[in-house]
């Protein structure tokens, strides 16, 4: 069986390690290797602290895993077009995760002759899965983030979408059949004068090789805001709806294009928006039965063609361990995210609780 290398990139929250690292060996069943980006640096998001810097390290070491420093290289300096550091220090949190991800994706990921997975740091696995299996007869896959033109906060007019780039969030690549791998460049900034969030650069890169990328989707289903109806939900991080559940009214931020699917790398589904509303009534149950606190904040990973949420969903992501929202910062922040913390541990006990039962 091919070996399957798998990368986080961590930095505010080292503690997360060891939950990751025996998530993946318990669910992964491919044999893999885990391997941490060290990217605890002055200007990211969450703030700085320099003992981090050591405390990875060590995780890294007490576990037995490979962990990397990110280095700063001058010749990334700019990525299109946007300075990403100067001296010591990143200038954002946003060039933070897109200069971290270019250069382990340069120096090392591209470099690969096996699957290679990227995976955020407070991502989790909560069922068993085989990823070269899911990747047979493809070589890239990843959530697709859209940008759309202007006219699409027309009402009577569905929009027309731009242009669709991988998320940083979580990818899935097969270096050694990609052309020339190592050109990708995961950048912010704009692209065709739209601006992107991090991977928006790496856009046109599949668009060059659009015939030899043989593309598979995943799904990101979030339930983000729901301290009061509507809630707010999300569909790969660019699908924005306010839903009240009590009334069946769902208000469309974003695009949506037609009563079949969201967007087009979807399958159409008959039943689509009952099928959304399952998703999302699975994240609220799950959300409560580990005592989640409010705003939930959370997102469901899974492949698009599958179609059940609580039995396909492969990863839980705790989101956003930056602490860079509102509810996560100062004294109260510390308890959310104290409650939060021991939340997310229910929940993969519960989940490795429910496959021993269930035999599954």
């Amino acid at each position: 069986m091919s070996k399957v290398k798998i990368y986080t990139y961590t930095h505010n929250r080292p503690d997360f390690i060891r939950l990751q690292y025996e998530a993946i060996k318990r669910h992964v069943k491919d044999d893999f290797e885990f391997i941490v980006f060290n990217n605890e640096r002055p200007g990211g998001d969450g703030g700085y602290v320099e003992s981090k810097i050591s405390e990875i390290d060590q995780i890294c070491e007490d576990i037995g895993v490979e962990c990397i420093r990110v280095q700063l290289d001058p010749e990334l300096k700019y990525l299109n077009g946007i300075k990403m550091f100067e001296g010591d220090s990143y200038l954002n949190g946003n060039n933070a995760c897109a200069y971290s991800f270019t250069w382990g994706w340069k120096n090392y990921i591209a470099k690969n002759d096996c699957l290679s997975v990227v995976i955020d740091s407070d991502m989790f696995f909560i069922r068993d899965i085989n990823l070269n299996e899911e990747m047979e007869g493809h070589n890239f896959a990843f959530v697709p983030s859209y940008r759309y033109l202007e006219q699409y906060k027309n009402p009577e007019n569905p929009g027309k979408l731009a242009f669709k780039y991988p998320w940083n969030g979580i990818v899935f690549a097969k270096p050694h059949e990609l052309p020339n791998p190592e050109s990708v460049s995961w950048g912010c900034g704009q692209v065709e004068g739209i601006a992107v969030d991090v991977g928006g650069e790496a856009y046109m890169y599949l668009e060059r090789n659009k015939e030899q990328i043989k593309e598979r989707y995943i799904d990101q289903w979030g339930l983000l805001v729901d301290t009061q109806p509507p809630f707010e939900i999300n569909y790969s991080g660019c699908g924005q709806m306010f839903a009240n559940f009590e009334t069946g009214e769902v208000e469309i931020r974003d695009y949506q294009e037609s009563n079949l699917r969201t967007f087009p790398h979807q399958k159409e589904r008959e039943n689509y928006w009952e099928y959304v509303y399952a998703n999302i009534m699975t994240i609220i149950n799950v959300a409560k039965e580990n005592n989640f606190p409010r705003p939930t904040f959370v997102d469901f990973i899974k492949f698009e063609t599958d179609d059940n949420l609580l039995q396909d969903a492969f990863i839980f992501h705790y989101k956003n361990a930056s602490n860079t929202l509102p509810w996560m910062k100062g004294n109260t922040g510390e308890q959310y995210n104290h409650y939060k913390t021991i939340a997310l541990q229910n929940l993969l006990n519960q989940f490795q609780f429910q496959k021993r039962v269930l035999g599954e």
